[in-house]
């Protein structure tokens, strides 16, 4: 999987695509809006939009889908790729009430179709019925012309298993936690992933709860020597194992950094570094903190 060519917008430099397995061109980097209320996903998606942002993630369950809608009307829609969610059943009705949350994406975000829909996370019981169930429910709506390509998140190896045993239509994204700290393959995952072309997609990419990968020795030692922040060297990290990522901010100031980190390169000892970090420690899925694969 390799990058492909690149789309520039506002005032950013060139943002690198990835092409998922089914052609489809998916920016590197896109804008989160996780625990922002929609008046505030609405002002974020705006300035992002601003400064150079051309991919926008949200979710059902950040109930704030209205306001990203808000934000994007009435703008070109070639000129953003934008990324929801929809969560695990809450009945036994699995197919039905999947169904029933991708309509409600597209209601809240006012769209016919968006270019990227995600499970959000496997059922809590890790129940391979119900996630296939939903799995179906997201290929109906895929070749209904809905989603330009659908995928997962926080799915481990056994669970991208299960949905394979009877899925027609590959995932194309697996978006995960995935940070310095982790090392390039936790648990296997990317591996696994890259055999069956899901691009692995990094949540976190600064980790979660801590400044380390911002301020901390490692990262702001190298930046300096590139001329640039830590948190700039925790994102190219990613960018240089090709692993696409979703940043976040309501700083426009931080957003224009997040941006600058495709014309520059680590060196091949600095990359070294950071892959064998062992802090911050993570796992890249809540739901299967235990499982361990070797590819």
């Amino acid at each position: 999987m390799k990058l492909a060519c690149c789309l520039t917008l506002g005032a950013s430099a060139a943002i690198p695509n990835v092409k998922l397995n089914n052609g489809v061109e998916m920016p590197l980097i896109s804008l989160g809006t996780w625990q922002y209320n929609s008046s505030v996903a609405e002002d974020t998606v705006k300035l992002g939009m601003k400064v150079g942002f051309n991919h926008i993630d949200t979710a059902n369950n950040y109930k704030n889908q209205d306001g990203v809608g808000r934000a994007l009307a009435g703008l070109d829609r070639k000129s953003y790729f934008l990324t929801t969610k929809v969560p695990a059943p809450s009945t036994t009705k699995y197919y039905d009430e999947t169904n029933q949350y991708l309509s409600d994406d597209l209601k809240f975000l006012n769209l016919d179709q968006v270019d990227l829909m995600l499970l959000h996370f496997p059922p809590k019981t890790n129940d391979c019925a119900t996630m296939q169930e939903q799995w179906r429910a997201m290929e109906d709506f895929y070749k209904a012309g809905k989603a330009k390509a659908i995928g997962v998140s926080n799915y481990c190896i056994s669970s991208l298993k299960c949905i394979a045993e009877k899925a027609t239509v590959t995932p194309a994204v697996n978006q995960v936690e995935f940070h310095i700290g982790m090392g390039p393959d936790p648990t296997g995952l990317k591996s696994y992933c890259d055999s069956k072309g899901i691009f692995l997609q990094a949540y976190s990419p600064l980790g979660d709860g801590t400044t380390e990968l911002i301020a901390g020795p490692l990262v702001a030692g190298i930046g300096k020597a590139h001329g640039k922040s830590g948190a700039q060297v925790s994102l190219r990290w990613l960018v240089e194992h090709n692993i696409p990522l979703s940043t976040k901010s309501t700083s426009e100031k931080h957003l224009q950094e997040d941006l600058d980190i495709f014309e520059w390169s680590l060196t091949s000892d600095e990359k070294t570094q950071l892959d064998s970090a062992t802090s911050p420690a993570g796992t890249p899925s809540f739901m299967c903190k235990a499982e361990t694969v070797v590819v």
